[in-house]
């Protein structure tokens, strides 16, 4: 009597598989084993009513049955930390018995929650629009996720932000970065909005140190004009200018106004 027996290699939940078998038992306790190929690959043509049931039962799609939904990335490390997510929340169930970590396809039970397949399938599309624009993903340090507010947000979604940010130019990524931003055109829109804020304050400063500049180069040529002035003049208007305009003492002033002006330190 045969019947069919599915295994991962190795034989344990993160191994590659599960696998496919006809096992057919002719006696003296041997065994013939048939393979049939991936679970969710088998094609029900090649099994009898009984060995469909058989995988059916224990939860396996054949591959004219499966409905599941596929999220496709372009980043293995996205995609395994999404597949992590996803069972954290809804249990291994949420994912196909033929779902592979060592693939970028992320495939999603038949029976997969709504939340769990929307989540999915909108990461992958955020992956692709990401790769597309040359950024992908950037892992985060430990420091990184100790500052960011994960019951805001999700790990894909800030891994996708900091490539983003950081192929902008910003290399503060946080700074410009909050749990409230979810697409890469948000996260990129929030670089290009520090980098204005960040010329505007250096053309402001520039602006202000050149009046700054400007003022006090001209109160330095009108000192000493009206030094020149009393000196060789001996200039009322500009002895008042040295003491109410720069400071100057009366008799100060006064001893300019006594100098001979080709020894005048002016």
């Amino acid at each position: 009597m045969a019947s069919i027996q599915t295994h991962r290699v190795p034989d344990e939940p993160g191994g590659s598989g599960p696998y496919a078998y006809r096992v057919e038992h002719v006696g003296n306790n041997e065994q013939e084993w048939e393979y049939l190929g991936p679970v969710g690959k088998v094609d029900p043509e090649d099994l009898t009513s009984g060995e469909i049931a058989e995988l059916r039962d224990e939860g396996f799609a054949l591959a004219r049955f499966r409905e599941n939904e596929t999220a496709d990335f372009v980043h293995l490390d996205l995609a395994n930390t999404i597949r992590d997510e996803l069972v954290s929340e809804f249990g291994e169930s949420v994912l196909a018995a033929t779902d592979d970590r060592r693939e970028t396809d992320v495939q999603l039970a038949e029976d997969a929650p709504p939340d769990a397949v929307r989540r999915a399938t909108g990461h992958a599309e955020d992956d692709q629009a990401a790769a597309n624009q040359g950024a992908g993903q950037a892992p985060l340090t430990e420091e990184e996720r100790s500052r960011i507010d994960f019951t805001e947000t999700d790990v894909p979604t800030a891994m996708t932000a900091k490539a983003a940010i950081l192929d902008e130019g910003v290399d503060d990524w946080l700074s410009v970065w909050s749990e409230d931003l979810s697409t890469v055109g948000e996260a990129r829109g929030a670089a290009e909005r520090n980098r204005e804020s960040i010329r505007g304050d250096r053309l402001d400063n520039d602006d202000e140190q050149g009046v700054e500049m400007t003022f006090s180069e001209a109160t330095s040529e009108q000192e000493k004009q009206a030094r020149e002035y009393v000196v060789e003049q001996g200039d009322e208007g500009a002895m008042d200018a040295l003491v109410n305009q720069f400071g100057y003492e009366p008799g100060e002033v006064e001893a300019l106004a006594e100098m001979d002006p080709a020894e005048a330190p002016v």
